[in-house]
């Protein structure tokens, strides 16, 4: 009997600490290195965050991004069942720190899309539909290029009208959807999310890889371990991350 109990107690302080590990907030400060980054543009900050999910951005978190120019939602901003209120309140809150852009997640897709693209224009998001957003500071620009439509369809052409010579950031949800892009030789670096490192990683068992900067294709390309959960509201061994990424030339 006192094993049972022994058992039930770890078992419970293990779910307890799954559940606390999924609420946390956690920024991820990164250098970003892009050797063809114009010069205008080192130093200048993306706070980018994914998989949102059922949670609330909180106002601390975004005191502590001030600093970003602009905001990238990786997709998944929301799932079946969040309401509108809440997804407004996040995005109002986003708002506060820069411009926001925002890409389709699988999860997205399962609200009424009409009045969420509503919502994106009274708030004044833009959501990029295998289209590109420039960034411009003066003379000097990135191609911010978002890949999938709201039929999470992605168009492998997307980039072929982006001049060789100029900054290329792809933002997907999913990495898997880096495979159906042609001239990725164009990309100077990606943003992903949707695995969410696994999201409960025991060791090296997990059903996802774990998030991080990877070298792929011949690009840096974050995999983000996202912001919310999927499923069960619990993390274990695949921290909550939402990332203020540098930009950063080598010379």
């Amino acid at each position: 009997m006192a094993f049972i109990k022994y058992v039930t107690a770890c078992a419970g302080a293990g779910l307890l600490w799954m559940l606390f590990n999924a609420g946390r907030t956690n920024i991820v400060q990164e250098e970003l290195v892009v050797p063809s980054l114009p010069a205008a543009f080192t130093g200048k900050r993306i706070f980018f965050i994914s998989d949102i999910h059922r949670r609330c951005v909180p106002e601390s978190l975004v005191k502590e991004v001030q600093q970003a120019d602009l905001v990238i939602i990786g997709g998944d901003l929301l799932e079946k069942g969040v309401p509108f209120s809440r997804i407004r309140r996040n995005l109002r809150r986003l708002k506060q720190i820069g411009p926001v852009l925002f890409v389709w997640g699988n999860n997205d897709i399962e609200k009424n899309m009409d009045q969420l693209l509503q919502l994106f224009k009274e708030e004044g998001i833009k959501a990029l539909e295998n289209s590109t957003y420039v960034w411009k500071i003066g003379a000097s620009i990135i191609h911010v290029a978002g890949a999938g439509d709201k039929t999470l369809s992605v168009d492998p052409l997307l980039l072929q009208n982006i001049p060789e010579t100029e900054t290329v950031l792809l933002v997907l949800h999913d990495p898997a959807a880096m495979w159906h892009i042609k001239g990725r030789g164009r990309i100077d670096a990606a943003l992903s999310g949707h695995t969410h490192g696994g999201q409960i990683r025991i060791g090296n068992l997990s059903l996802g890889e774990p998030g991080g900067w990877k070298y792929r294709f011949g690009f840096p390309f974050l995999i983000s371990n996202g912001f919310g959960t999927t499923k069960l509201p619990m993390r274990l061994g695949a921290r909550v991350e939402t990332h203020l990424i540098k930009l950063k030339s080598r010379t």
